[in-house]
């Protein structure tokens, strides 16, 4: 991946990312080689929400929601999971990196184009934003060994969670919300 490009896909978890975030707070915890970021959001001036596949249109962030990424830094993949204010999981999706770190004491990755979203009703999990992977790589943003690590490791992930063995999908990431809210 390009420097330029490199930049401007490098997230970092202490961000928002999103212009209706008036005020929230960040803590950002590290153990072993895993970074875990959780964040509260306190006020709004709108809310964050999609329209699922069943047509219904779903909240993922509004005051007094928590959304919680977790940034192992030994992988190529950055996870985030979106809780209510009752702490209870509405939903949860993988973005996959080029690579995860750390600056400025504040966990990062750089996003790979590629993710993989859960979809509830059905159950399931699939890529999504393959068209953008595909365009990186066409407009040379991106290598062709850029590319692979993409769905090398998105096919890893899809067969980990759907055998179930992924140790960071298989954390109890509520019991970092009790702990500090």
């Amino acid at each position: 991946m390009r420097k330029e490009y490199i930049k401007k896909r490098t997230k970092f978890t202490s961000s928002t990312y999103m212009r209706e975030a008036v005020n929230y707070e960040v803590i950002s915890i590290k153990e072993e080689d895993l970074f875990i970021t959780i964040k509260k959001y306190n006020e709004m001036n709108g809310k964050f929400s999609l329209v699922n596949e069943d047509g219904k249109e779903r909240d993922y962030i509004k005051e007094g929601y928590y959304v919680i990424e977790l940034t192992p830094l030994k992988e190529h993949y950055n996870i985030r999971y979106y809780f209510d204010d009752k702490k209870k999981l509405i939903d949860y999706y993988i973005d996959i990196s080029l690579k995860n770190g750390v600056e400025y004491k504040m966990p990062y990755y750089v996003d790979l184009y590629l993710d993989i979203l859960h979809y509830p009703n059905e159950n399931e999990f699939k890529f999504c934003d393959e068209n953008e992977l595909e365009e990186a790589l066409k407009n040379k943003i991106i290598s062709k060994k850029d590319y692979a690590l993409a769905y090398k490791t998105g096919n890893r992930l899809l067969k980990e969670i759907k055998e179930g063995n992924n140790k960071y999908l298989k954390m109890d990431v509520v019991k970092y919300i009790n702990r500090y809210y």
